[in-house]
Formats: structure tokens, C-alpha cells, sequence
């Protein structure tokens, strides 16, 4: 995969999450970056329009929540009553592999 097409994902990352430290290949994009609900939706879209990626099989509950979920009193409510946060990694390089493969295959 290019740096360019590296940088142009991590400057959108940065553009919908307002995300400032380093993007490393094992950094998540969901768990640490914490990009979920319509801002997770609107990345794949773009990458999906851009480099005609499909995520046609991506489950996903298990790397999101939906925007109903996403707002801040319903993520502390889940915290404050012990709810332990199961969605899955998605890191950086994964997105970057999935981009240069085409397509989402669950592995």
C-alpha cells in the first residue's frame, strides 16, 4: 500500500474523529482512535466511494455501536452498571489490508 493512500485514510481518521497522536499500523479505529456510530459509518463509506472497497460482510456489532448507542450518557450508563465493552479490534493495518484487498473478508 502507498503512503499516500496511508496518509489520505489517517487525515480522514483525523478529519472525523479529531484524533491528534500517532496512528500506528496497530493503533484501533474504533477502540483507541474511538470512531463509532455515524463517524465509523461515514469512514467506510468514504474509503468504500474512494477506493471502491466493499464491506459487504462486515458484521458490524462487533467493531461498532449504532449511532443510538454512541451518545455519551448511554455509553456511561453501560460503564456505571458494568458493562464490559466486547466490540472487537480494528486496527489501522487491518483497514489499510482490507483497502488493498478490496474487499471485507471476517478473519
Amino acid at each position: 500500500m502507498t503512503d499516500e493512500v496511508e496518509q489520505e485514510i489517517q487525515a480522514l481518521i483525523r478529519k472525523l474523529s479529531g484524533y491528534r497522536k500517532p496512528i500506528e499500523a496497530s493503533t484501533s479505529v474504533n477502540l483507541d482512535v474511538g470512531l463509532d456510530g455515524d463517524d465509523a459509518y461515514e469512514l467506510l463509506e468514504t474509503i468504500q466511494k474512494r477506493f471502491g472497497t466493499r464491506f459487504d460482510s462486515l458484521d458490524w456489532h462487533k467493531y461498532f455501536h449504532s449511532e443510538a448507542d454512541c451518545d455519551f450518557l448511554s455509553l456511561w450508563l453501560r460503564k456505571f452498571m458494568g458493562h464490559k465493552d466486547t466490540r472487537q479490534r480494528l486496527t489501522f493495518q487491518r483497514l489499510l489490508e482490507v483497502v488493498k484487498n478490496g474487499v471485507w473478508i471476517e478473519s
